[in-house]
């Protein structure tokens, strides 16, 4: 799909005397949206002379074009004694003059003094925006860039300038900047060759790194040592790079507006779920026609041994997709099934009744009950389910079904879905931990959400943690379940918290997935779980990391509780379900 419009601007390498001259002539005339330029042109000593700036001290001189240009501040990393306070005036001068942010130097092998310098203006209400230069060029960027975050305790107003090095692409794992607060990407002008017509592009390597980048909405600075000598090229380049990316399908375009957003987890057990809710699950066909399929193969099975009419039962059926696709799973065998559907949510049985009048010719026979707690003379021989949750068991479905087998199946009914299981895996995500924290409660980091997670990096691939089994005879075990599952971290990183998946087994050779290593195409129906944690911890490459999770019962609610071990404890989270809970 084309990116929506990039903004892409230039940082000159020659010497720029005037900011407003700069930008009147080579940023207008070679199309840039912005410009990083410095802030002062003296050194610091000369400034350190004077009470205050002089205007021959410097580049930025007014307020005319602040709206397009982020000011560059003198090297953080000096020995020069007057640096932090160098800084900080120029910082203020950034505010004052509306800059839309400030640049620092890239972080030198000064780490203490440089977090203190930073978490210093951070606290400081009225300062611009910072972002945080780092170059990949340092082969210890990514351990000095979380230093420095760590130091000030993660703020969310932490931004990274990514300075990218054609050098070194083949040996960075860009997966893991992903997961970090870059806002901007620079490109040097190392990083393009000339194609056979003389015009500037990036070869095939570079352009994966950046079409990746415009993924993840970040602005581009090209890097010019004349900017009047083919930076527009370059732009234009970008430009139409952006817009030739392949179109995606419509439903993957829609999940793309809640990337990174956090989501409460459904109760539909407690809380009757909405139209508009049941609309937008019913909108994914490569679910419900896994469903059908799997239907088709265990009314074929069905019919073959039982050799008699055939009672499949929906139960949840909210509005009724699962309903048309067992008629239409009957009409393909030409089979004799009585269909029968259940559902408790009073509003939801209206649209129930008016399909079956319309769609279904009063085929089906509609009834409003709990599956839990309703016994029929007559029992199902395929029970059908789409309680399925983002972790597989998080919407109550062994709870559910237990009770439906239980009650309302024969004694060998077969059970849609009937086997899924959960899956975690260690996360690092800037984004995802800033929004948690960022919510409301004395407990929001200790909360599972559902996300469309993007902006991250999953540490190892996901393991299980546990499953759940269905059909008869029912063997009514304690749903509690525990696990203790180890990982080792692909590269040094930070936790922020799991991620959570499953994948079901609707029927025998029909499965379902939401894990990363087997996703079924184009499905979007669930979207993964958050389970962050209140203090992030860091692992170098290679560590073990330890993942303990419970899934407690106590009366009529049922929680998680989650713990990671890496080199140091993020402690227990929602023990005893004190935060998040599913009520029954």
């Amino acid at each position: 799909m084309p990116f929506k419009r990039l903004s892409i601007g230039a940082e000159p390498l020659q010497t720029v005397d005037d900011a407003d001259a700069f930008v009147a002539g080579d940023m207008v005339r070679e199309g840039a949206d912005f410009a990083i330029l410095p802030i002062i042109r003296c050194s610091e000593e000369e400034v350190m002379d004077c009470a205050h700036f002089e205007p021959d001290d410097l580049v930025i001189k007014s307020a005319d074009n602040s709206y397009c240009l982020l000011g560059a501040t003198s090297s953080w990393d000096s020995d020069y004694k007057y640096t932090e306070a160098v800084v900080g005036d120029q910082v203020q001068y950034a505010g004052y003059t509306g800059l839309k942010g400030v640049v620092t130097s890239a972080i030198g092998n000064k780490v203490p003094a440089f977090g203190r310098l930073l978490y210093s203006i951070l606290a400081n209400e009225a300062s611009p925006k910072v972002f945080v230069r780092v170059c990949l060029s340092d082969e210890n960027a990514w351990q000095k860039w979380n230093r420095v975050r760590v130091m000030c305790n993660h703020s969310p107003q932490l931004q990274v300038l990514l300075e990218l090095d054609p050098s070194t692409d083949k040996a960075v794992d860009m997966k893991q900047w992903h997961a970090e607060p870059v806002q901007i990407v620079t490109l040097p002008e190392s990083m393009f060759v000339q194609n056979a017509g003389g015009y500037p592009v990036l070869p095939r390597q570079h352009q994966a790194t950046v079409t990746a980048w415009m993924d993840h909405d970040v602005a581009f600075a090209v890097q010019m040592a004349d900017t009047g000598s083919g930076l527009g090229d370059r732009i234009r380049y970008l430009r139409h790079l952006g817009q030739s990316q392949p179109e995606r399908s419509v439903q993957n375009t829609a999940s793309d507006e809640y990337r990174d957003i956090l989501q409460a987890p459904l109760q539909p057990l407690m809380d009757h779920l909405e139209s508009a809710t049941y609309e937008t699950f019913e909108q994914d066909e490569p679910k419900y026609a896994h469903y059908e399929e799997a239907m088709v193969r265990a009314i074929g099975d069905v019919a073959a041994r039982l050799k008699r009419r055939i009672v499949l039962m929906v139960v949840g059926a909210g509005r009724g997709p699962l309903v048309s696709r067992a008629l239409s799973a009957a009409r393909r065998l030409e089979a004799d099934v009585r269909v029968i559907a259940l559902e408790k949510n009073p509003s939801a049985m209206v649209e129930l009744q008016r399909k079956n009048a319309t769609l279904w010719l009063n085929k089906v026979e509609v009834i409003y009950a709990d599956m839990r707690k309703r016994q029929f003379v007559e029992k199902a021989d395929i029970l059908v389910s789409e309680l399925l949750g983002s972790f597989g068991d998080n919407e109550l479905s062994p709870e559910c079904l237990d009770g439906a087998l239980e009650n309302l199946a024969t004694s060998d009914c077969v059970c849609i879905p009937r086997r899924y299981t959960a899956y975690v895996a260690p996360l690092s995500s800037s984004t995802l931990f800033r929004r948690a924290r960022e919510h409301t409660g004395s407990y929001k980091l200790e909360t599972p959400y559902v996300v469309n997670i993007h902006a991250a990096h999953m540490l190892d691939d996901a393991q299980p943690v546990w499953k759940f089994c269905h059909g008869r005879p029912v063997v009514l075990t304690d749903n509690q379940r525990t696990s203790s599952t180890v990982f080792t971290a692909r590269s040094a990183s930070i936790v922020h918290g799991l991620a959570g998946f499953f994948d079901a087994e609707l029927y025998p050779g029909v499965e379902l997935s939401i894990c990363p290593a087997t996703h079924t195409p184009d499905m979007h129906s669930w979207f993964p779980m958050y389970f962050p944690i209140q203090r992030p911890l860091t692992v170098d490459a290679g560590a073990r990391i330890e993942v303990h999770m419970w899934r407690r019962t106590v009366g009529a609610k049922t929680w998680y509780e989650w713990c990671i071990d890496a080199n140091d404890s993020s402690g227990i989270h929602n023990v005893n379900g004190h935060e998040f809970w599913i009520g029954q």
